[in-house]
C-alpha cells in the first residue's frame, strides 16, 4: 500500500512538473488574477490527488487536469459573485507568463482576446494555447464536436476582425491564429 502511494504521489509530481505552466496559464486567462490563478490551479492539484484513481486512461492526463482546473475556477467564482462575469473585460499580466519574446506581439493578441465573448476565448485557449483536440474540447466542455468546430471557425473569425483593429493600428493579412502546423485551415 505504502509503495503504491508513494508510486501515485511521484508520478502526480511529475504531471504537476510537466503541466504546471499550462494550467496556470488557463486559469489566469479565466480569472484575470494572479492569485486567484494561484488559487485555483492548487485546489485543481488537490481536487485532482483525491480523485486520481478516475484517471483511466494516463496518455489524457492533460485534459483531465484542465477538466478539473475548469470545474475549480468556475466554482470559485461563483463562491466569490454569482453578479460577476466569469471573465473580465481586461487580460493583465498576461506577459508574466509567456516565455515569447514578441511581447508587443502578445499584448496586441492579449487585447484582441480580451474583446471577444468568453465562449471563443475559451475555444481559442484550448485549441491553440493547450493544443486539445476536438474530441477533447468537446468532453471537457460537455458540447458536440461539431459545435467545438463551429465555436473555433466563429472565433478565429472574430479574432481576425479584432485583431484586424488593435490599436497600433497594425493591418495584417487575414491569420487564423493559433492554428496547428500542419492541418489545413478548412477544418
Amino acid at each position: 500500500m505504502a509503495h503504491t502511494l508513494k508510486r501515485d504521489r511521484l508520478q502526480f509530481e511529475a504531471w504537476i512538473l510537466e503541466f504546471h505552466d499550462s494550467l496556470y496559464r488557463y486559469a489566469l486567462w479565466m480569472t484575470n488574477r494572479n492569485e486567484s490563478a494561484e488559487d485555483c490551479v492548487q485546489e485543481a492539484y488537490y481536487q485532482a490527488w483525491k480523485v486520481r484513481k478516475s484517471l483511466k486512461d494516463e496518455s489524457r492526463v492533460f485534459p483531465w487536469l484542465l477538466t478539473i482546473l475548469r470545474r475549480t475556477v468556475y466554482r470559485e467564482y461563483e463562491q466569490r459573485s454569482r453578479d460577476a462575469r466569469l471573465v473580465s473585460n481586461s487580460i493583465t499580466d498576461i506577459t508574466a507568463v509567456s516565455n515569447n519574446d514578441d511581447e508587443l506581439g502578445l499584448s496586441e493578441l492579449a487585447d484582441a482576446m480580451n474583446v471577444l465573448s468568453s465562449k471563443h476565448r475559451e475555444i481559442l485557449l484550448l485549441y491553440g494555447l493547450h493544443g486539445l483536440s476536438y474530441q477533447e474540447i468537446s468532453e471537457m466542455l460537455d458540447i458536440a464536436a461539431g459545435t467545438v468546430m463551429s465555436r473555433l471557425s466563429r472565433a478565429r473569425a472574430a479574432l481576425n476582425t479584432v485583431y484586424d483593429r488593435t490599436p497600433t493600428g497594425r493591418k495584417q493579412e487575414k491569420v487564423i491564429p493559433f492554428q496547428k502546423k500542419g492541418l489545413d485551415t478548412n477544418e
